[in-house]
C-alpha cells in the first residue's frame, strides 16, 4: 500500500510544474451498489437487493502544461458504504431452502486518473482510471443456513466479505464558478471491481463483485504555489 501511494506522488510531482494551477475538494454524495456473482442459476438462486449509501471524498489534481490547458492529473481519496441484502438460496439435491444476510462494507477507495476539461465559465469535466478498494469493516445481519437449519445471526467482521482488491472507474461532471478561486463540482461516477472479493463468499459463489453508482457533489478551491490567480 505504501509503494503505491508513493508511486501516485510521484507522478503527480512529476506532471507539475512550477506555475501550474492545482485544484483541491471535499465533497459527499451518494451511493448504490449493484452486485453480481459467478454462480450458474441452474444449480443456485442468487439475487442481490441494493440499499441507498453515502460517500465523502477528498480529491487533489494538477493542471498538465498542454498547449490548450485543458488537461489534468489527480488522485481522490474516498470512503463509501455499500450496502445490500444477499439472498441466496441453494437448489442441489432438492435443497430449496433459503437465506438471506443484509452486509454493510465501509470501504476505503483510492482513485488516481487523467481528466478532460472542456469549457469556460461552466466546464465539463471526464476522468477515468484505476482504483483502489480496501474493507475497513463489515457487518451481517439475517438468516445463515447451518446445517439445514436457519439460524439468525448478526456480526461483525466476520470474514464473509473482506480484502483489497482493485478495479476502474470513470466520472463524467460539471463545474460551476462560485466566487473568485471557489467553484462547485457535481459528478456522476461508476467504478468496477476487476479482481474477486475476499472471504468466504468468494468459495461460495466462484466470484462476486460489484458495480458502484455515486452521484455526489465537491466543493473546490484553486490556487498556485505562488498563490497568483491564473484565469483560463
Amino acid at each position: 500500500m505504501g509503494r503505491i501511494i508513493a508511486g501516485i506522488l510521484c507522478q503527480l510531482i512529476i506532471v507539475s510544474t512550477v506555475n501550474a494551477q492545482s485544484h483541491i475538494s471535499l465533497g459527499g454524495g451518494y451511493n448504490q451498489s449493484i452486485y453480481y456473482c459467478g454462480l450458474p442459476k441452474s444449480t443456485y438462486y442468487t439475487t442481490f437487493r441494493p440499499y441507498d449509501s453515502y460517500l465523502v471524498n477528498i480529491s487533489y489534481k494538477k493542471d498538465v502544461a498542454v498547449e490548450r490547458n485543458n488537461m489534468r492529473i489527480g488522485a481522490q481519496c474516498e470512503w463509501k458504504r455499500q450496502s445490500a441484502y444477499f439472498y441466496y438460496e441453494d437448489r442441489r439435491n432438492g435443497d430449496t431452502i433459503p437465506s438471506g444476510i443484509r452486509y454493510d462494507l465501509n470501504i476505503i477507495q483510492l482513485y488516481v486518473f487523467p481528466e478532460l476539461v472542456v469549457g469556460n465559465p461552466i466546464r465539463f469535466v471526464f476522468s477515468g482510471g484505476p482504483c483502489m478498494e480496501y474493507i475497513v469493516s463489515s457487518k451481517a445481519k439475517g438468516i445463515r443456513l447451518i446445517d439445514d437449519e436457519r439460524t439468525e445471526m448478526e456480526e461483525t467482521n466476520n470474514g464473509d466479505i473482506r480484502g483489497l482488491y482493485v478495479g476502474a472507474k470513470i466520472s463524467i461532471g460539471m463545474e460551476f464558478p462560485v466566487y473568485k478561486d471557489f467553484y462547485i463540482s457535481v459528478y456522476n461516477a461508476y467504478s468496477a471491481g476487476l479482481s474477486s472479493k475476499y472471504g468466504r463468499l468468494q468459495k461460495q459463489m466462484k466470484y462476486f463483485n460489484c458495480l458502484d453508482i455515486n452521484l455526489y457533489a465537491t466543493l473546490c478551491y484553486r490556487f498556485t504555489p505562488n498563490n497568483k490567480t491564473i484565469n483560463k
